[in-house]
């Protein structure tokens, strides 16, 4: 036999049910936003090197300009805001606001085709970009004083055409280390003691610091590793410099926070010649 249950007794378990359901998603809602809050702001960021029309250069660190111009309209289009490092500086020291898909376009190197190809396109597409330049690389420039797109790299004086465009921000890539000789880039050689690696680690970082200053009047707040190579007390000797930030090649994401050690060893998805954008932006931009 069939027992008859009440209209008002199905309507009040009807609404406990409604009621603990609603109460569990908005605490699952409201869990998960504390957990993104607390991760910290997505920032991806894209390292790009020289960039040519010939195609028998492309590859692993040779853009064309076409897809330069691809990527740039596709985080355009998709509400992205390229950012410099001085802003990820403001947001954590001075709680400045960053924007709501912020991303950073870095260019290893300093190639003069950055000046060549890539200023105009930041122009035309109104963003901006880090350039992390060679202080021997900008001697070499200045003192043969021959620009060109194919095969120069950034003068001083192009450091700080670069730097007043206010579309770029200078970073410095080490003064002498961008070699994979005895040292290879920033590592500490083999054998070599501590005090011997940061007299050798500060005094490239300082001459390149001297030479900017008085080259460009820049005063740089990154500092970008030579091929990604690190020694462990790497860290404490560009902080003692005075660098704020600092770029690595790990490809992952960063997540910025309120600490101000979130800033070192940031992350960077390398962009290959070849890949469409779509493809290589579902990757770097974790889409």
């Amino acid at each position: 036999m069939f027992k008859i249950i009440s209209s008002k007794k199905i309507l009040k378990s009807l609404s406990f049910f409604i009621l603990g359901f609603t109460v569990v998603s908005i605490l699952a809602y409201a869990g998960y936003a504390f957990a993104e809050t607390r991760k910290g702001i997505k920032l991806p960021i894209i390292m790009y090197h020289s960039i040519l029309k010939d195609e028998s250069k492309q590859g692993e660190y040779v853009l064309s300009p076409l897809e330069l111009e691809s990527d740039m309209l596709y985080l355009k289009e998709h509400g992205y805001t390229p950012i410099l490092c001085q802003d990820l500086v403001s947001y954590v020291y001075s709680d400045k606001k960053l924007p709501d898909k912020p991303v950073i376009l870095s260019f290893d190197d300093g190639c003069y085709n950055n000046m060549y190809y890539v200023l105009p396109l930041l122009s035309k597409y109104n963003m901006k970009a880090v350039f992390s330049v060679v202080g021997s690389f900008c001697d070499k420039a200045t003192a043969e004083n021959d620009p060109n797109p194919n095969y120069s790299y950034m003068s001083w004086k192009d450091c700080k055409d670069a730097f007043t465009s206010g579309r770029v921000e200078i970073a410095c890539h080490s003064d002498n280390f961008h070699t994979l000789g005895e040292r290879k880039g920033t590592k500490r050689k083999y054998n070599e003691n501590y005090d011997d690696y940061r007299s050798a680690f500060i005094s490239d970082t300082l001459s390149f610091l001297d030479k900017i200053k008085t080259n460009s009047e820049i005063i740089p707040v990154t500092y970008t590793y030579p091929y990604g190579l690190i020694s462990d007390e790497s860290k404490q000797f560009i902080k003692a410099c005075g660098f704020k930030v600092s770029f690595g090649v790990e490809e992952k994401q960063n997540y910025i926070t309120k600490d101000n050690d979130c800033l070192y060893g940031l992350n960077r998805y390398n962009r290959k010649s070849g890949i469409s954008t779509e493809d290589f932006m579902k990757n770097a931009l974790d889409i």
